[in-house]
């Protein structure tokens, strides 16, 4: 393995390993506020409406506190339900947000990839039809060459009987030439 490769692999398993999962807490229950209920007021008493009121001790109220109305109660009240609503309205609207992004980088993964298989399968397809061709121009080849094991025959054949001729004369004219 080259360094470079080696390097590469070592920062991509040590990365790896250090990575921390993230886990996302179980959402908590639907925390409902009740306050106890103001008493009726009493006859002649001025309508306030949805007004708060500092006090202090030593006033009416018998502690340092903040006097509500009953409509600025029922308001509160109101908008602290409201706001777990609301609350899980945008983490619903936020997590479809993000599911749409995650089924499009899915979608986008997979068109690209069905893409790059059939560009590599109509690479393999046309080396398959160049593999065939090669073959077929070298079965035409090995057709149209002589045949060696026959020539080879043939030669031998050849070559015997013209040395048992050559033999023979060269006896025959040895004996002639010695008589």
């Amino acid at each position: 393995m080259r360094p470079k490769q080696l390097l590469a692999t070592l920062l991509i398993g040590a990365q790896m390993s250090m990575a921390v999962p993230a886990f996302a807490q179980d959402p908590s229950p639907t925390v409902t506020v009740t306050l106890p209920q103001p008493p009726a007021p009493t006859p002649g008493e001025p309508d306030v409406g949805a007004a708060i009121s500092p006090m202090k001790k030593g006033q009416i109220a018998p502690f340092t506190g903040i006097l509500l109305s009953p409509k600025a109660t029922a308001t509160i009240i109101a908008n602290l339900n409201a706001l777990q609503e609301q609350i899980k309205i945008e983490v619903d609207h936020a997590r479809a947000e993000e599911q749409a992004k995650c089924d499009f980088r899915v979608s986008e993964t997979t068109t690209h990839l069905e893409a790059d298989k059939k560009i590599l399968q109509a690479q393999v397809d046309e080396q398959g039809k160049r593999i065939t061709i090669i073959t077929d121009q070298l079965k035409k080849e090995e057709a149209s060459r002589p045949n060696t094991p026959l020539w080879v025959g043939v030669g031998t054949g050849v070559g015997f009987v013209l040395g048992v001729a050559a033999t023979v004369l060269t006896v025959y004219a040895v004996n002639q030439a010695s008589k």
